[in-house]
Order: structure tokens, then sequence, then C-alpha cells
């Protein structure tokens, strides 16, 4: 067990503004008549004051999705839901976007309305199981900029349960007398995958919060949340949220009384580090002068846990204080701190985690924002197996090029995409014939240590539990699908061992 923490100071709170395009290459567009130049019938079903407008249009399209406020009720919601659902998988990481337009004729500048765009994932039954809900234009955003078409482009994580959703963009009038309205425009759902050098979704809490249900999580992609949390849009470093927490208070016996030990918090599993990774991870967080923890042995804690096939079992862990209430620390203040730690032998994963600690049920809240996580490569790479090679057979051949070809195109997480830019192209076929022949007798065909190795294993079978019982082989698949480690070890993963596992024959 490693614990180092390093204190950067005090931290002016700033407002980002959203003018910049932050789109990235993905997938294909899985949403129909995303820029609304069809009819609504069978794609739409618009709700409060929503339509179809040629009067402010992007990029010279011939329509778009004008919204504004009823002026009949406070924080009342305008907008268009999709009649068609959307396939998706749990655990998959996904890039929503859309472009929003107030103008200067009929601004929500200097109002607490806002517009922007959600996504709502569903269960097989229909029942929505998380949201992400992202806002474009803020009007209590003094940076908001009127009279040009802004982008939000961010990345989602189905949850677990997940297999569809529906988008949603939305106008939400907050109060019924607050003037503005909104053109939505050329909106975008399409499969992505983190940075692996800087691999956290919804770091700054941006998106999942919903004023409607209530039920699903709060911040998309933190799927394990626990005790007391809540977002704040008034207090933050960078708009429009930040999280909040506070302690739970347990009565552990029963005696209703409280007992010492209380702790909220979230967090959030980050697939594909391997050993050698160097992680960093820093956290910004802030206490109230009117629900202050100075003054308690209340502290904010962040930890990065290396994981490797038990998630239940960190490998190590390295955990830093933040903003400690019984320390030198001012009231109505954004402090940040950062932690490091390099993954050892066996990590397939880490897991970030963001508490507050209550030690002896002292009251108080805290927020916490805009946290960055960067991850250096020390070369491990995950299982090493042989490039190219895309049917397992210990050679790079004209079967392997067939597969690149079938391939071809825009295909984000394809393993054609030699390079790993969504993309299969001539770039990719020159790597892959840089590797044509045989694979290295290293390379995962079949070998002392490889995959290859597991007779007699349950590997190539569903087995229920999160590995199996080849740690290697459990290593192969799960960097393969981190899913087979995070929620169990189903046909798929089994399917996945057949073929970087030698098919479990040793």
């Amino acid at each position: 067990m490693t614990i180092r923490t390093m204190t950067l100071g005090l931290i002016a709170a700033a407002l980002v503004p959203m003018g910049t395009s932050l789109a990235d290459d993905g997938g294909p567009n899985t949403l129909e008549n995303p820029g609304f130049e069809n009819q609504f019938r069978g794609t739409y079903a618009t709700f409060g004051n929503a339509e179809r407008s040629s009067e402010i249009t992007h990029a010279g399209s011939g329509f778009a999705l004008k919204t504004f406020g009823c002026f009949c009720a406070d924080y009342n919601g305008n907008g268009a839901v999709s009649l068609y659902d959307v396939p998706v998988s749990a655990g998959e990481v996904y890039r929503v976007g859309a472009f929003a337009f107030t103008p200067d004729f009929d601004s929500l500048a200097g109002t607490n309305n806002w517009s922007g765009i959600k996504v709502e994932f569903k269960n097989a039954s229909g029942s929505v199981v998380s949201i992400a809900e992202q806002r474009i234009l803020v009007g209590s955003d003094p940076d908001m900029i009127t009279g040009a078409w802004q982008e939000a482009s961010f990345l989602t994580v189905a949850p677990a349960g997940a297999t569809n959703l529906t988008v949603v963009p939305v106008f939400l009038q907050a109060g019924m007398t607050e003037p503005g309205a909104s053109w939505t425009d050329d909106m975008n759902f399409s499969q992505d995958k983190r940075n692996p050098e800087a691999p956290l979704v919804n770091a700054s809490f941006d998106n999942g919060v919903d004023y409607s249900y209530q039920t699903s999580i709060i911040f998309n992609a933190w799927d394990e949340q626990y005790g007391n949390i809540f977002f704040d849009d008034f207090n933050y470093l960078s708009p429009p949220h930040s999280a909040g927490m506070f302690g739970t208070f347990p009565d552990y016996d029963g005696d209703g009384q409280c007992d010492p030990g209380g702790v909220s918090g979230l967090n959030q599993l980050v697939p594909g580090v391997f050993e050698g990774d160097l992680v960093t991870l820093s956290m910004s967080s802030w206490t109230p002068a009117f629900d202050s923890i100075v003054g308690t042995d209340n502290y904010v804690l962040q930890k990065i846990e290396f994981l490797g096939s038990d998630l239940g079992s960190p490998l190590d862990f390295v955990a830093g204080v933040v903003l400690d209430g019984a320390g030198a620390f001012n009231n109505d203040t954004w402090y940040s701190s950062e932690i490091s730690g390099t993954a050892p032998a066996g990590t397939t994963s880490i897991r970030i985690v963001c508490q507050i600690v209550q030690p002896d049920c002292a009251g108080g809240s805290i927020r916490i924002d805009n946290i960055d996580l960067a991850v250096e490569s020390g070369g491990g790479g995950g299982p090493d197996l042989c490039v190219g090679d895309f049917n397992d057979d210990g050679t790079v051949n004209g079967a392997d090029f067939g597969v690149l070809f079938s391939e071809w195109g825009v295909c984000p997480g394809c393993d054609a995409d030699l390079n790993e830019d969504n993309v299969v192209n001539g770039v990719d076929v020159g790597a892959f014939l840089a590797v044509w022949g045989d694979c290295p007798d290293d390379g995962g065909g079949g070998g002392g240590d490889d995959p290859g190795d597991c007779p007699e294993c349950d590997c190539c079978e569903a087995n229920g539990n999160t590995s199996c019982t080849d740690a290697v082989c459990t290593e192969a698949v799960c960097n393969v699908d981190p899913i087979c480690c995070q929620f169990g070890w189903d046909s798929v993963c089994a399917t996945i061992a057949e073929d970087v596992c030698n098919n479990c024959e040793g």
C-alpha cells in the first residue's frame, strides 16, 4: 500500500466557454433524421414549445429544431424525443454531439434557462436506467455566446443493463417569465473509445443530471455511487455542475445513535491500464461556509486502485487527502491535490475513488470538480498478442488481409484499425504489411506463458464469474472486453477466450 499526496494550492474559479469544437473522429452517426431535414413523423415527437424551423439552421441545412418556454410554469421542458431505439452495449463508450444557437434578438443570456441534449439509456423492458445530459447554452453563464452556433461533443458510457437509448434535444425554461429561444441542429450519436492517455469519462460531472427521474444515476460513467451524492449548479469550477457529497451518519448497531465511519463517494472503473503504466490523478474540492467541514475530522479523499481479475481486491493503491477539515483550509475556496502511482504486475484496469470520509459523525458537505486523470504508458500494453493475425492462426497472411478490407472505412474499435485512429485505411495496410508472415514464438499462439496455455480451464465457457481459472487467459480476454472482468464471464467472453487462448487447449 502506498499513500502519497501533493497539494497544488488555490485555484481561481473560472467559467469555460463551449464555443470550441470538441468533436473527435468516431463511428457512423446512428441517429435518424439528426438534422431535422425530414418531417418529424416517425422519428421525433415534440413536447412543450418545439417546432421544425427553417428560420435559423446550422451549416446551411434546410431545417433545425426551434424550442422556447411556455411562460406557464417554472421549470418547464420543451423539445423532442426520438420515436426509434438506438442499440447500445453496456460498458461501451459513445460520443454524443449537437449544435445549439440562441439569437441576439431572443437570447436566453442572463436567465436561468438552458438548452442542450440528453440521451436516455434503457433496458430491454424499456425502462430508463441512466441518462447523459449536456447543457450547450447556459443562460446564467456570463461567457455564453449569442448569435453563433455552439457545439457540445462529449463521451458517455452505457451502464449495466442498457440495451438501447432515445435522444432528447431539450430547452428548460427555469422561470415562467424568463425569455429566450434556442435552435438545435445536426445531432450525433456514435460509438467511440476512451483516450488512452486521458481515459476518464465525465471528469467534470457535466453530464448525467436529470430533473425529472431522480432515480437514475446522477453522473454518467460514475457507475459506483454510494452514500449521499448530489449535484450543485451554483458552486463549481466549470459549469454547469460540481458533484456534492456529505457523510452518511451511519447507525450500524441500530441503537438510534450515529456510529463512526460514514463514507459517501463516486467511483469510476477505467480499463486498459497495465503493468508499468504511470497513472496521475488530480482533483479539486471546496467546502461552503454555510455547511463547512472545516473544524471537523472529515476529509476529502482521492484514490487510485490498481485492479487485476478480481475487482474487489485491488493489487495496490495510492491515495491522498485533497481537503482536510482538521487542517489549515478555508471555506468557499477551491483546492487541488495530485497523486500518482505505477501499475504493478497483473494490472488490467484501475478504479478512481472520490470520497468524503466522516470518521466521527461530524457534519458538513463538500464539492468536487475538474478531475484530471493521465496515463503514461510503461510499455506493458497488455497481453502480447500477434499484431495483424486477426484469425489467430499464428500467421499474418492473405486471410487476415481479407479481414482488414472487410472493415475498411470508419470503424472505431475494429481489430484492423492498427493505428487506433477509428478509420481502417492505407495507413493500416502499411502497418499490416510490415508484420507479414509467421507470428513470433511469444506472440500468443501457444508457448510457455502465453494465453494459449490453459488446458482444463473454464475460460471457454460462460462461468458466471468475473474471471476464469487461468490468470493469463483472464488478462487476455479482459484486455479485449473489460466487461468480462467487471460484470460477468458470459458467452461473449467465452468466444473471445476461444480466439485468444488457443481454444483453451494448451
